[in-house]
C-alpha cells in the first residue's frame, strides 16, 4: 500500500503563537502585570531547541522529562532577556510551559486536514507522522481527534534526532510496510522536502513554496487531488 509520512506542525495543525506565544501566555498568567508579548520573546527563541542543531543527535534526551528540562533554561533566558522577568521567577514559569504547550485544546487543526486524510485513505493511502516536536505529540494527535488516521506518530523528541537528519527518516521508513511508494509531505523545504529527498524518499511541499522545489501545493486540497484522493467526494472541491 502507498504510504504518506506527514509532518505535523504547520502541516496538519498549528498552535497559535507557537513557542513564543505559549511562553508569553504562561508568563502573563503567572506574573500579573508582566505584559510579556510574543514579539519580545521570539528573538530569544531562535536557538537552543534541538531542531536548531539537526546535525547533532540527542539520544540522552529521549525521555520526556529530560527533553523538557533541557528546554527550561532556554525558555527562562527568553523571559529574562525579552520579558525582563526576574531569573528565579522566569525559571519557575519555564517549568509550567510543558502543560500549556501540549494541551490539545490550544492546537488548531487546519480546515482541510481531516477531509484530505479521509480522501487519501479512501484512495488507498496509509499514513504516519514524523515531526520535529515535543514528546507528547502522539497524545496531541489523539486529543485533536486525528489519531485514527495514522499507523504511527513519531516525534523527534523520542527518536533522539531531528529532520533533516537522515536517521530520523530511517526511523520512519523502518515503521512502514514497504509494499508501495512512500512520500514525505510537509511545509519545510529543508526539514521535510530536501531532507526526505536526501534520504531517498519522494517528497511534496505543502503550504509553502521554494525555488528549488519541483512539487509543491498551497494546501491539502490540491495535494489530495494530485494523489488521486477523489477530493470532490470528501468536501475538498
Amino acid at each position: 500500500m502507498p504510504h504518506i509520512i506527514w509532518d505535523f506542525d504547520n502541516t496538519l495543525a498549528y498552535r497559535p503563537g507557537m513557542w513564543s506565544g505559549c511562553l508569553a501566555e504562561v508568563a502573563n498568567a503567572r506574573a500579573q502585570g508582566a505584559n510579556v508579548t510574543r514579539e519580545q520573546l521570539a528573538p530569544h527563541l531562535s536557538t537552543g531547541f534541538p531542531w536548531h542543531a539537526p546535525d547533532s543527535a540527542h539520544p540522552h534526551l529521549t525521555g520526556p522529562d529530560a527533553w523538557w528540562e533541557s528546554l527550561r533554561p532556554v525558555l527562562a533566558a527568553a523571559l529574562v532577556l525579552g520579558g525582563r522577568i526576574d531569573p528565579s521567577l522566569a525559571f519557575e514559569i519555564a517549568g509550567r510551559v510543558r502543560g500549556a504547550y501540549v494541551d490539545p485544546q490550544r492546537w488548531v487543526v487546519f480546515d482541510d486536514t481531516e477531509a484530505a486524510l479521509v480522501a487519501l485513505s479512501s484512495a488507498g493511502w496509509r499514513h504516519s507522522v514524523l515531526s520535529n516536536h515535543a514528546p507528547e505529540l502522539p497524545q496531541i494527535v489523539q486529543g485533536l481527534g486525528l489519531g485514527r488516521h495514522f499507523d504511527r506518530v513519531l516525534t523527534s523528541a523520542t527518536l533522539g534526532c531531528e529532520k533533516p537528519h537522515p536517521e530520523a527518516f530511517r526511523h520512519a521508513i523502518a515503521e512502514v510496510q514497504r509494499d508501495g511508494p512512500i512520500i514525505m509531505v510537509g511545509d519545510s523545504f529543508d526539514a521535510d522536502y530536501r531532507g526526505a529527498r536526501d534520504a531517498g524518499l519522494d517528497a511534496i511541499l505543502v503550504r509553502a513554496s521554494h525555488p528549488e522545489c519541483d512539487l509543491a501545493f498551497p494546501d491539502l486540497r490540491a495535494l489530495a487531488r494530485h494523489l488521486g484522493g477523489a477530493p470532490s467526494q470528501h468536501g475538498l472541491s
